[in-house]
């Protein structure tokens, strides 16, 4: 079996990460920054930048996006739920995934407040995502990778994002079945 690396899923996807790929409605401005900015940063913030990215980009099973909890997704999405936005992020949290109460599509919500502080949201995002990086696999339909007949770069991208994620973390290659799924789109065998 083919072994997958880290570096060999971020080059696969760093092209992505373009400023037109991150103008998108469903990520707040000061999130598309931050991801922007993580895109810069480290190995794991590569990876974090990535997978925040495509997931909202991914065509089934991401992120419904990335907003803020003074925003009318937040508003929204606290409706289905039956509270008050600013309550979705927990206290002493910066971001936190939520879902809606049908386990919809998650997102991630973040305060307000770290709208403008850049350290806290480029702390935060990559926190939620790695936290719920287990959660985010296992929801994945991993059935939608990998057909040539009707490729989704998006969705495969997000899914080598969870795998890198799972490799970072130190879990075998194939104990985890994101990343045999990742290795069907790379490979474009369905």
């Amino acid at each position: 079996m083919t072994q997958l690396t880290i570096d060999d899923i971020l080059t696969r996807g760093q092209g992505l990460l373009t400023p037109e790929n991150l103008d998108d409605p469903r990520i707040d401005p000061a999130a598309q920054e931050s991801i922007s900015r993580l895109n810069q940063g480290e190995t794991l913030d590569q990876i974090c930048a990535l997978a925040l990215l495509s997931g909202v980009k991914a065509e089934a099973g991401g992120l419904m996006g990335i907003f803020g909890d003074d925003s009318s997704d937040a508003a929204e999405l606290a409706s289905l739920l039956d509270t008050d936005p600013s309550t979705l992020v927990p206290s002493g949290a910066d971001a936190v995934l939520v879902s809606g109460p049908d386990s919809s599509t998650p997102a991630i919500v973040f305060r307000a407040e770290a709208r403008n502080d850049p350290i806290r949201l480029d702390n935060s995002l990559p926190g939620v995502i790695r936290d719920s990086r287990t959660v985010l696999s296992d929801a994945a339909d991993l059935g939608l990778v990998g057909d040539p007949a009707d490729p989704k770069p998006w969705l495969c991208t997000w899914i080598c994002g969870m795998c890198a994620l799972a490799l970072a973390d130190g879990v075998p290659f194939d104990e985890v079945p994101v990343c045999l799924a990742c290795l069907t789109c790379i490979t474009g065998s369905g």
